[in-house]
């Protein structure tokens, strides 16, 4: 892996400011673990798996 010069790390940081939002999420301890778990038994990313869970539940609930 080719380590990112600093212009590539200002640009990264510019696209993400202009193009994502951080979304904070809280939860039990032993809710937590159960999505570890589970995301890590189907190789999903936990961020992944959540925008799909809240996208299929957006569309079945207009």
């Amino acid at each position: 892996m080719v380590a990112l010069s600093d212009a590539q790390k200002k640009a990264n940081e510019k696209y993400l400011k202009n193009n994502y939002k951080q979304v904070k999420l809280s939860m039990p301890k032993a809710e937590a673990e159960a999505l570890e778990e589970y995301c890590t038994s189907k190789k999903y990313t936990k961020a992944g798996f959540i925008r799909q869970a809240i996208k299929e539940k957006m569309e079945r609930e207009p």
